[in-house]
């Protein structure tokens, strides 16, 4: 009875994290936003590591028990496939931080991208190290590197969640809407309710084989709320649509011809007509950013002029 009980615990917070995945892909589809595709991918690279690294080293030890194998083999099989999950978890909490920023306008910058991807690839071989430490050369004790893993697992997700409700508050405060404000910050605070309510089970795990399923329904379950905040604030402050006029193909050639444009700058002028940011004109028309700008500011010379808004308002 128990078993059944351990499988429907289990069973459930896969399910909800499936329902979860369902309902970001919807979003993503209804609203073409980028930060709408990027938390879609979010929840995608969480799913693939809960269900991997969490789920499925849960299972695999569950089964190992039954089959009386050494107490250190089961440890280490368990470790292995947390070691697997790692580049999924870093995807993960990287398209999310992407998808906070891309929700105000901007973008996680360059060098915070470089320095993340390191920290994590760094973090990867050093796991790997004591890895290899334990289960080949029998050098180490399997409890330290647990502990280690959990201490450095909830650092992260305190670190990462915290870091984006902080970014939150500091950037709704420039919405003039209030209710929108509001609306943008809840989601923000859901999210730290979140990390609380992972941390608490995961520090408490040791003590009780309980707290690791709490940890896991939580980690996969909890989603469906943010979702439905930022579902409800999309339906009440839909992002405008930069509409162009119908004559617009005809002064954009007039424009063109007059400035000696050439037909690539043509195609970055049309994006920014429509109110495309470089990174979103850099992924439609498959150029770098760094290409973009060079674009933009030889446009800027050529019209004399020096910004988007003075540019669009020339064609319209």
């Amino acid at each position: 009875m128990a078993e059944v009980w351990s499988l429907i615990l289990l069973l459930i917070p896969l399910l909800a994290g499936g329902i979860s995945i369902f309902f970001s892909f919807r979003l993503m589809k209804r609203y073409k936003q980028a930060y709408t595709s990027s938390y879609f991918y979010y929840m995608v690279f969480l799913y693939i590591f809960g269900t991997y690294s969490l789920a499925g080293a849960g299972i695999l030890e569950h089964l190992l028990n039954k089959m009386e194998i050494d107490v250190k083999v089961i440890h280490s099989a368990r470790l292995y496939a947390i070691l697997l999950g790692i580049p999924f978890l870093a995807l993960a909490k990287f398209m999310f931080i992407r998808s906070i920023t891309e929700f105000f306008k901007k973008k996680p910058a360059t060098t915070f991208t470089i320095f993340y991807f390191l920290g994590f690839t760094a973090v990867f071989v050093i796991y790997g190290v004591f890895m290899i430490r334990l289960t080949r050369f029998d050098l180490g004790d399997y409890r330290d590197l647990i502990l280690i893993q959990r201490g450095a697992f909830i650092g992260f997700i305190w670190g990462v969640y915290l870091i984006s409700f902080l970014y939150i508050l500091y950037f709704s405060a420039v919405l003039s809407d209030l209710p929108a404000k509001q609306h943008i910050r809840n989601f923000g605070a859901w999210y730290l309710a979140y990390m609380v309510l992972c941390i608490s089970p995961l520090a408490l795990s040791g003590y009780h084989p309980i707290f690791k399923q709490i940890f896991f329904a939580v980690f996969l379950s909890w989603h469906l709320i943010p979702i439905l905040f930022l579902n409800i604030y999309l339906n009440k402050y839909p992002e405008p649509e930069q509409v162009l006029p119908d004559d617009f193909e005809s002064r954009l050639q007039a424009f063109v011809e007059a400035h000696e444009i050439s037909k690539r700058e043509a195609e970055v002028i049309e994006q920014i007509c429509q109110g495309l940011s470089n990174q979103e004109i850099s992924e439609t028309l498959f150029i770098s950013l760094q290409t973009v700008k060079d674009h933009i500011h030889r446009i800027f010379v050529k019209t004399g002029v020096k910004n988007r808004v003075q540019l669009t308002n020339m064609i319209r």
